[in-house]
C-alpha cells in the first residue's frame, strides 16, 4: 500500500467540510455536543474516502472491492448524520453507531487488503 498524496488531501479537505457543514446544521440545537458530531463525522468520512481512494494497493488486491465498499460506508455514514441532525441529537448513540460502521470498514478493509498475501 502507498498514499497517494493528492487524493489523499482531497479526502482530507472533503471531510473536513462536511464535518464543519454537520456541525454547523446542529450548533444551535445540539449546543456544547455539536463538537462531538464535527469530530466524528470528520474522522470517520476521512477514514472511509482515504482508505478507498487516499491509498493505493498492491496489484492483484481487490481495489474494486475496496473502493464499492469505501463508498457504501461513506452513504452509511451519511444517512447517520442527516439523520442525527433532523432527529433530536443524542451523543451516545451517534457515537457508538458511527464507531460500529467505521471499525467494520477497516475491519473488512483490513481483511480485503490480506487476502491476496
Amino acid at each position: 500500500m502507498k498514499i497517494r498524496i493528492v487524493p489523499a488531501l482531497i479526502a482530507f479537505g472533503v471531510s473536513a467540510l462536511a464535518g464543519y457543514g454537520f456541525y454547523a446544521a446542529n450548533a444551535k440545537v445540539a449546543g456544547n455536543e455539536a463538537w462531538i458530531m464535527l469530530v466524528v463525522s470528520a474522522v470517520s468520512f476521512f477514514v472511509t474516502l482515504g482508505g478507498g481512494f487516499g491509498i493505493r494497493y498492491r496489484e492483484g488486491e481487490s481495489v474494486v472491492g475496496i473502493t464499492v465498499l469505501s463508498v457504501l460506508a461513506e452513504v452509511i455514514h451519511l444517512v447517520i448524520n442527516l439523520v442525527a441532525t433532523f432527529a433530536p441529537f443524542r451523543a451516545a448513540p451517534y457515537i457508538i453507531t458511527s464507531g460500529i460502521v467505521l471499525l467494520a470498514y477497516v475491519g473488512i478493509v483490513y481483511a480485503m487488503s490480506r487476502a491476496f498475501d
